[in-house]
């Protein structure tokens, strides 16, 4: 499975710098759950695409980059980081953003749980929204003391 798992990962990561939304979505299952921080969760396949058009719209020279994947039978775990430019509103389950022309670089961890013919069926984001949002100018962070 770990050598599966690793051209799944280089797949998925090909599909994101490509900005093909179809090839995406071919990774998921059609009920796959997606949930977010906050308690946020995203049902079925239609959710999983308007979340990846909606990131390659606020940030369209979108670059993925991975540091390191896990899995442990159906599960995976992805460490990645994401740059580009905030070119386009950003909508979040939080609120929207307006484009601000701000070149961001953000990191974070997917959790994937998978079926036996290898479709993403939960999908568990980890991120630094936090660190994102002060880049953008949406979030004012204090100075250290």
């Amino acid at each position: 499975m770990r050598a599966e798992f690793f051209g799944l990962v280089r797949q998925f990561v090909d599909a994101w710098n490509r900005h093909d939304v179809t090839a995406l979505n071919l990774f998921y299952s059609v009920n796959a759950v997606r949930e977010l921080p906050g308690g946020v969760r995203q049902d079925g396949i239609e959710a999983v695409r308007k979340y990846h058009e909606g990131l390659l719209r606020a940030f369209p020279d979108l670059t993925l980059d991975y540091r390191h994947e896990f899995t442990a039978g159906t599960h995976g775990v992805l460490e990645w980081t994401i740059k580009g430019t905030h070119s386009g509103r950003l909508e979040t389950p939080w609120g929207s953003i307006p484009a601000s022309g701000k070149q961001v670089e953000f990191t974070g961890i997917l959790v994937w749980e998978m079926d036996d013919r290898g479709y993403i069926t939960r999908e568990k984001l980890y991120a630094d929204f936090a660190g994102l949002l002060a880049q953008l100018g949406a979030m004012k962070v204090a100075a250290p003391a």
